[in-house]
């Protein structure tokens, strides 16, 4: 037992001596750096549905029978009107006043575009067909947005109705809402 204690008395100043010598060590302080990327979030509608008027294709839809006055048996003038007079179908520009907001924290600001995905809108009665030719994001809002202030922007769209010969619902047409931060 004697033995046994005086193995285990060796071994812990042997372990106490070998943990208390200090060893060979060196440090350095570096530095740490982060770069937040810049957050954004981006509010749409799901759909945008729009209404093209005859006035909007700045076509005429009134006028004076070629003889000014009826006496009562004086016959109207039924010869067919050109309602697409002074039209031009192939430009036809529809404003979306507000079609995204946009919050964000980057310092640098954001750049808000708008693009025609699929450009061909198709008519559901009869197969023609309209086509969105161009879109342009208009910002409503001034400065920069931030987590709490909105850029807020709606969009021209520009539609070639010339192949678009029916009145009713053309559909299919999708538009792109992308929001970059600049850099």
């Amino acid at each position: 037992m004697k033995k046994v204690l005086a193995i285990l008395t060796s071994a812990v100043a042997l372990g106490s001596a070998i943990f208390a010598a200090p060893a060979n060590a060196v440090n350095q302080d570096v530095n740490v750096e982060i770069t937040i990327q810049p957050t954004m979030y981006l509010r749409t509608f799901q759909n945008v549905k729009l209404q093209v008027t005859q006035g909007d294709l700045g076509a005429q839809d009134k006028d004076f029978n070629s003889t000014p006055d009826t006496d009562g048996n004086t016959l109207i003038d039924q010869t067919k009107p050109n309602i697409t007079a002074g039209t031009n179908l192939s430009a036809v520009v529809k404003n979306v006043k507000e079609l995204f907001a946009v919050w964000s924290n980057s310092s640098t600001g954001v750049n808000v575009t708008v693009t025609p995905v699929t450009k061909v809108l198709t008519n559901t009665v009869d197969g023609t067909a309209a086509t969105l030719t161009s879109s342009t994001a208009v910002i409503n809002t001034t400065g920069n947005p931030t987590l709490t202030k909105a850029l807020v922007g709606g969009a021209n769209l520009t539609f070639d109705l010339s192949q678009a010969n029916q009145s009713g619902t053309y559909k299919g047409g999708v538009i792109r809402v992308e929001a970059l931060a600049k850099p």
